[in-house]
């Protein structure tokens, strides 16, 4: 038989896993598959695309997972999909029985009953730090990133350390493993009626924020919840930064500039029809020309990108420049992560401690997390 089981625990979660198992797993899957698939399936490969509702395909040793949104809804149809296409479902921790062979079995998919338990192999949960996380990611993108170090692509890379030679690339990820769950701050700032509002709604593709051709109509901090390129970031629209003319409005300049010091990242607004552009006062923001498709009063220089929020134009790619910012060098699939906070603080202080000659600090802080 062919046997279709959620390894992922009951209700509703940013994500959920559904494995297959059996001669017939790749075929139900391939058949319902958004994209072509191989004939063959690549053990070790994912596909994204749709099954009904977005999702990642994995080909494992000895089956097929499939990882979707983790909306109950969702999950029960797809399994019945499955079902429906000649599968049979397996509920809780029995697993179905393996039609190879045993000379020709791979590691075998163990079938998670709820609570969880650890393991080695595919589809098995060789970290159980990470469901937590998985269970509250934002994205597919992080999702899939959790779930790798769910199977343990963290533990594994910590236990092979010995020295702390190899803590570079860790130490790398570490901004990244901090924003898994909890999203990038980006403010988009500058002075008054630059646009900044009417650019935060072109990025978020609705209004979130009031937009009005006079000074001081954005009088506190507004959020909106988006990602780009898959990676979760909550964007803030600011009270333009000037010298106030009234109390309100100062308090909403003073809130403005609260927030710029919490930021991740500022997005700094010019205008591309001001003669007298109003550069920032200090740091090292992200420099945008909004107003592009009307007459520039002034040339701004070459590496700096115009953008329209009122048409559009330029848009993506300044979504696509604050996720290079934010994210530099994206993880490859099955990469080690440190994937929460603490993980991340501790991998950094790891690599400070290799960095002025203390082994000894390093490998205590190493074992401290492993599991």
């Amino acid at each position: 038989m062919t046997a279709v089981t959620v390894l992922t625990p009951p209700g509703t979660g940013a994500i959920a896993t559904i494995a297959l198992v059996g001669p017939r797993a790749w075929e139900v899957v391939r058949a319902k598959f958004s994209r072509e698939l191989p004939d063959v399936p690549e053990v070790g490969r994912t596909w994204f695309g749709t099954l009904g509702d977005e999702v990642i395909v994995a080909a494992k040793a000895d089956g097929v997972e499939v990882h979707c949104h983790g909306g109950p809804r969702v999950v029960r149809w797809l399994v019945e999909q499955f079902v429906a296409a000649g599968c049979e479902e397996v509920v809780g921790s029995t697993p179905p029985p393996n039609p190879l062979p045993e000379a020709e079995r791979g590691s075998p998919m163990v079938f998670l009953p709820s609570p969880l338990r650890g393991g080695a192999g595919g589809g098995v949960v060789s970290d159980p730090r990470a469901l937590d996380p998985l269970t509250r990611a934002s994205t597919l993108r992080t999702a899939n990133i959790l779930l790798d170090q769910l199977h343990g692509a963290f533990a594994r890379e910590v236990a092979a350390l010995g020295d702390a030679s190899r803590l570079t690339k860790l130490k790398q990820f570490a901004p990244l493993g901090r924003h898994l769950v909890s999203p990038w701050k980006v403010v988009i700032a500058g002075p008054p009626n630059v646009g900044k509002s009417s650019l935060v709604n072109a990025l978020a593709g609705f209004q979130r924020s009031v937009v009005a051709p006079v000074a001081g109509t954005t009088r506190d901090a507004v959020t909106v919840q988006v990602a780009f390129d898959g990676w979760p970031v909550e964007l803030t629209d600011t009270a333009g930064i000037r010298h106030a003319a009234d109390a309100l409005e100062a308090q909403g300049v003073e809130r403005a500039r609260r927030v710029l010091a919490e930021a991740d990242l500022v997005v700094w607004v010019l205008d591309a029809t001001s003669p007298d552009p109003e550069w920032p006062e200090s740091g090292s923001p992200l420099l945008v020309v909004n107003k592009s498709d009307r007459p520039a009063a002034w040339e701004p220089p070459p590496d700096v990108l115009r953008v329209s929020a009122a048409t559009g134009d330029g848009v993506p790619e300044l979504a696509r420049r604050i996720a290079a910012v934010l994210v530099p060098v994206a993880p490859s699939p099955g990469d080690a992560v440190p994937f929460t906070p603490d993980l991340a603080d501790a991998v950094d202080r790891a690599a400070a401690a290799v960095e002025s000659g203390n082994l000894a600090d390093a490998r205590q802080l190493l074992a401290a997390i492993r599991q």
